[in-house]
């Protein structure tokens, strides 16, 4: 099993293994990521209330958020640096997969990076 994640403006996906996202979520803390928290919407498009907004693993279609992010990204740049002589070579690689999927194309062509946030599902 694996976790699947739709990037929210243009739905390119990113795959890895569970245990590799756990490690992703894990690297980017160690890098300073405070997460923001998820949220998920309800059949009429409004946010649930009940939803447990510290869920980044279950797959039930939950939102982060743009801001949410970019500092995962900046985080895992961080522990990357940081941490480059100490991280597997696998777990770098997918680690920098995820920071170049988490921003979507410069499509404005001003050279800033955008992050549009992505689904988990």
């Amino acid at each position: 099993m694996g976790m699947d994640l739709a990037r929210l403006e243009d739905g390119e996906k990113f795959t890895c293994s569970n245990g590799m996202w756990g490690i992703i979520l894990q690297s980017a803390e160690k890098g300073g990521w405070k997460p923001c928290g998820t949220f998920k919407m309800d059949e009429n498009e409004n946010p649930e209330k009940n939803w447990d907004k510290n869920d980044y693993t279950t797959q039930k279609g939950q939102i982060v958020s743009e801001t949410d992010a970019f500092e995962m990204s900046k985080a895992l740049k961080k522990f990357i640096k940081d941490k480059k002589d100490e991280i597997d070579t696998n777990e770098f690689y997918s680690i920098n997969q995820f920071i170049e999927w988490l921003k979507a194309e410069d499509y404005i062509g001003d050279g800033i990076d955008y992050f549009p946030g992505f689904e988990i599902y």
